[in-house]
């Protein structure tokens, strides 16, 4: 194995080494509100959306990767297991209210006008 093999077979455990090294070295770790505010981005509906979408992503990945090797069985069983964790997650996150304690307050119906009781005839 080559140098230029070895370097393009590793290349991201040396840029993930190499960004470590420049975090440490220059202090450019996040502050404590930061990083609460990175993570209070997650707690929205888009958040565990975008969350859903990159791991359905990775997990597709994978299995298209090593597809070939799963019989027709298996491959039945793993397109309907996908599909009921993204109906599940997807229902989830339709119905959970997102308030972290931000001061975010639950979806309310607001009605303008007020039931008059019926007119009694005489």
């Amino acid at each position: 194995m080559s140098i230029l093999q070895w370097f393009e077979s590793n290349t991201l455990i040396i840029l993930s080494f190499a960004f470590a090294i420049y975090i440490i070295a220059f202090n450019k770790l996040p502050s404590i509100t930061a990083w609460q505010s990175f993570l209070d981005s997650f707690e929205s509906k888009g958040g565990q959306l975008m969350l859903l979408w990159i791991s359905d992503g990775l997990v597709l990945l994978l299995l298209i990767h090593f597809w070939k090797m799963f019989d027709a069985q298996l491959q039945t069983t793993i397109v309907g297991i996908l599909s009921a964790v993204n109906g599940a997650f997807l229902g989830a996150i339709g119905a959970k209210g997102t308030s972290n304690g931000n001061g975010a307050k639950p979806d309310t119906l607001h009605v303008d006008f007020q039931a008059q009781p019926p007119e009694k005839k005489s």
